[in-house]
């Protein structure tokens, strides 16, 4: 149980040690964790607990070998707690033969890639990648095949798995949309040498990873990667302050920036219906609820224009996008008179304002359910304060689940006075309490779910 446990965790922290180590000794009560999710048995997994016990009672072997049964039993107890340093002997002993295996996959995909002749295109950003590919997908499908990455699918190695296992299903007239995440500097770089995208979308740039990325600059130049290495085109979203100021640096292929402006006579749908709008003389609709979406449909829309489908077939394949499960998705309990916006899978700033205004469009009681964000580094203190404040300004219940942002958004909060919150210590206790706090004609937003590495 123990060493599940904690290979859980590593998995979790993308077998990064330094953080794996620094969160075993910073959680003295790691042993129980894996509650919310569950440990996935890749054979990297499965080599890393077989020799992670081998390497532990080979350890307690030798001392009893050299210093007997009673000093033995002593180090025994000693070993436990080092438990997670086994762990890493592990993974630092696989290194070798898991680079040279990633490698090997990462080459077979790009072989696949490049002798099927499909169009690739690159989206990424510090938020909005999954909803701008699902809107991607949901408007090119109206006229020609498409291929994407699945879910959140965004790593080299995830990305590599995938083409290899659909190898058949690439072909020359087909588009494949590939979502690309990153934690540090070259991540991006090395999907794209993979994949080789004659086209790609900048979304935007924030906080989201600076305590992995180190600095904002790190993360600018890291999101820049993806344009950069296109060969075609690179649509940017210029309503974001961070793209707009630097793509001239970083960009060498043509660009067309996009923004919000470009939209006319938007307006909002009653009962969180979506939103109309006016893009090249044509009217839209759209269901989704956030109007940041529309930005993130004319960057799909202007990237299809581009590729040849017709302004009626775009019209016509946006009005039919349906919200994206977990990305501020309404959820309507008729029996109850309670609405739910299901955005638990936001784990950025720009999402969180974004929810807080949709929030502010409900007509009864609004409350708030979040542990806050992670990942922010120095700039955590400061990002949940101003949550804290806009919580204070436009939710009349704020729930909390006990996280390390916990004291920073009440701080945010107490600005305005506002006193209407509780803290609960897990997130099943806080949504077991649900039906004792909500009532009819409520709407609650669920902003952001941590995974247990992050309690």
């Amino acid at each position: 149980m123990i060493l599940r446990n904690l290979l859980y965790i590593l998995q979790s922290e993308n077998y990064s040690f330094p953080r794996f180590l620094s969160f075993c000794y910073s959680h003295p009560l790691w042993w129980r964790l894996e509650r919310r999710q569950k440990i996935v048995w890749t054979p990297k997994a499965r080599a890393l607990w077989m020799m992670s016990i081998i390497f532990f009672w080979g350890a307690v072997y030798a001392a009893v070998l050299f210093f007997g049964w009673m000093m033995g039993a002593l180090f025994f107890l000693f070993f436990l707690v080092m438990v997670p340093f086994f762990v890493g002997a592990a993974l630092l002993a696989l290194l070798p033969c898991d680079t040279f295996l990633k490698r090997r996959k990462v080459s077979r995909a790009s072989t696949i890639l490049q002798a099927s002749g499909v169009r690739v295109i690159g989206i990424t950003g510090s938020y909005g990648k999954t909803s701008t590919k699902e809107i991607l997908a949901a408007i090119l499908e109206r006229g020609f095949p498409v291929i994407k990455t699945p879910e959140n699918i965004n790593t080299d190695i995830g990305i590599a798995d995938f083409v290899i296992r659909h190898a058949t299903e690439f072909a020359e007239d087909k588009i494949f949309i590939v979502e690309m995440g990153a934690h540090k500097k070259g991540e991006i770089r090395s999907i794209c040498k993979m994949v080789h995208p004659e086209y790609s979308i900048l979304i935007g740039i924030n906080e989201a990873h600076l305590e992995r990325f180190g600095s904002l600059e790190n993360i600018i130049s890291g999101k820049f990667e993806l344009p950069l290495s296109t060969r075609k085109l690179a649509i940017l979203n210029c309503d974001d302050e961070n793209v707009r100021q630097h793509y001239q640096e970083f960009v060498k292929v043509k660009t067309i920036c996009v923004t919000e402006a470009d939209a006319q006579d938007v307006s909002a749908k009653d009962d969180f219906q979506g939103f109309q709008f006016d893009w090249q003389g044509m009217r839209f609709e759209t269901a989704l609820l956030a109007r940041h979406n529309i930005t993130l449909i004319l960057l799909a829309a202007t990237l299809a224009q581009e590729l040849g489908l017709p302004l009626p077939k775009i019209r016509d394949a946006v009005k039919e996008i349906k919200p994206i499960p977990h990305r501020l998705e309404p959820i309507c309990n008729p029996a109850t008179d309670i609405m739910v916006i299901d955005d638990s899978y936001n784990g950025n700033i720009n999402g969180v304002i974004s929810g807080i205004g949709l929030l502010g469009r409900a007509k009864g009681r609004k409350v708030v359910l979040t542990p806050g964000l992670v990942e922010l580094g120095t700039e955590s203190k400061r990002a949940h304060r101003r949550i804290g404040e806009l919580y204070a300004q436009k939710a009349d219940l704020v729930l909390l689940i006990k996280s390390q942002a916990t004291p920073y958004i009440i701080e945010g909060l107490k600005q305005y006075a506002f006193t209407d919150y509780t803290v609960y210590n897990t997130t099943e206790e806080a949504h077991q309490d649900l039906s004792r706090v909500l009532r009819s004609g409520d709407t609650i937003i669920f902003q952001n779910d941590l995974t247990d590495n992050y309690f």
